[in-house]
Formats: C-alpha cells, structure tokens, sequence
C-alpha cells in the first residue's frame, strides 16, 4: 500500500466581532451566568449587582483531517442468468454454449464464470477535538471563516491569551480516519491500493470568557463566547496560563513509522511519501 501525507498545518480562526462588541455581548447576558434551572430563574441578580471583573480570550484546538483511499481490484465470480421463455435449452455466448435448467422453485437459468474488474474511492473527513477526542459538530461553519495559518503555536501565546494544548495528538485523529477508510478487499489480485492523507490540520478557535462578580452573594459567573461563529454559553471559569507549550514536532507525530502501527496487518508494505497538498482557503 501506499500512503501519501500531506502538508502538516496549524490555523488560527480569525475572530468576526471586535473585543468591544463580545464584551457588551456577555455584558447583556450577565445576569445569566449565575446557573440556569427553575433555580437560577429564581435567584437570578439585578443587572446593577453585577460586575465585570475579568476577562481572557484563549485559542481552543480541534483537528482537521481529511483523506481518501483508492482500491482497483479483479475477482472471479458466477453469475446466474433468467432465460428469456421456459422453452429456452440452451444459450450461446460468444462460442460458448450454456444448458438452461431448473433449480429447485427459481426460473429456467444459466450460470457463467466472469472476472469482475472492480474500483473504490472512499473519502472521509475526520474533525476532532484535541483535548476531549469528541466530534466537533460545527466544524463545517468554523471552516468557513477567515483562518491564518502560522508555524509554531507557541506564537499564539501573545498579550495574555491561553493557548490550550491538546491532549491528543495527529496520530490519534489518523487512527480515527483510517478505521473509516481502510477496508478489507474481496479480490483474487489486487491492481492498486493506496491512501492519501489529504489534509492535516490543527485548528485554534478563539474564545473571549467573561467572569463577572454577582457582588451581594458573593458569587461568581463565567460567559463563554465563540469569537469565531458567536456561539455564547455558560462559562466554567477563567483558565489559568499553561506553563508548557507542546511543540509542532510533538503534535505532528506521523511518519513511516507510525503510519505502519495504524495501519492493520502486519504484512503490509507501507510506502510514506510526502506530498505537496497545500490547498488555497
């Protein structure tokens, strides 16, 4: 088999709305950060209770991986025929003549030998989150906006924001993707087999947390706003700053190697070329 990869990235969404906008976004959804239930109906502050006391915009990572699998094969197969009329004895083929029979309650058939000359191409596309390994059900619509790519993530971590580092790395999603393409073959010779790793990215959306002071009780309440599709929801708490950034080398952690561990059978020949598959966004 042989395995292309293509060019390892790594993106950061750009934000649609200003800092400005976001706050006074979060700040009109203030009083909602304290809990939601019949509960937090009832004991839900003022707005005038409540204060803005700190804000954090951190990049959160998913991966992006997409790759096809290409499969020509030839396989021997019997095929049955329904003679056209009862009456039908026999049937001539290309100089080859076949009896016509009854089997049991079916029709007056023929069979013949043929070669099957078969093709399959699987695309999939995988969109993972980095630290949870779930699925990133709005991937789609984070896709679809502005995105700059950058070479190290470590450059991401620039006035105060929290670059969260993932807990999974491209091996893991690669496993994930190649269990959705790889396939067992029913075939007598196998022409070509090959798989192309199209895209591998790592993907950093921004979010923007607002905590706010609920001051009479003491309390305190986080809202969560997507800068990257306006997505708002209930925030846990502000993230503290990781003291180790995991470097690209480490993230990106596929080769032939690898690429042999994921990839089931033991006697399979994998081929890793590297191939230029940049695309334009």
């Amino acid at each position: 088999m042989d395995i292309q990869l293509g060019s390892e990235r790594i993106f950061v969404l750009e934000e649609r709305e200003g800092v400005d906008a976001l706050r006074q976004r979060a700040m009109d959804r203030r009083t909602q950060s304290f809990g939601g239930g019949l509960g937090g109906l009832l004991q839900r502050p003022k707005a005038e209770d409540v204060a803005l006391v700190a804000s954090q915009r951190r990049l959160e990572p998913f991966w992006h991986v997409a790759g096809r699998a290409h499969y020509v094969y030839e396989r021997r197969r019997d095929y049955v025929v329904v003679a056209s009329a009862p009456e039908v004895r026999e049937v001539t083929i290309e100089s080859t003549t076949y009896p016509v029979a009854e089997s049991g309650q079916t029709a007056r058939s023929f069979s013949f030998s043929a070669t099957e000359h078969c093709r399959e191409e699987i695309a999939h596309t995988l969109d993972a989150d980095a630290r949870t390994g779930a699925k990133v059900a709005d991937a789609v619509v984070v896709l679809s906006g502005p995105r700059q790519e950058v070479a190290d993530p470590a450059s991401l971590a620039v006035d105060e924001t929290i670059v969260v580092p993932p807990e999974h790395r491209a091996s893991f999603v690669v496993r994930q993707l190649l269990s959705e393409m790889l396939k067992p073959v029913q075939a007598d010779r196998v022409l070509e087999e090959s798989l192309t790793l199209e895209t591998i990215d790592l993907c950093y959306r921004p979010i923007w947390a607002f905590e706010f002071h609920w001051q009479s009780k003491d309390k305190r309440g986080v809202v969560e706003i997507d800068a990257a599709t306006g997505a708002i929801r209930q925030g846990g708490s502000i993230l503290p700053q990781f003291s180790k950034m995991v470097t690209r080398d480490a993230l990106f952690d596929i080769g032939a190697d690898t690429i042999g561990l994921l990839v089931p059978g033991g006697s399979i020949a994998v081929k890793v070329a590297r191939a230029a598959l940049d695309k334009s966004y």
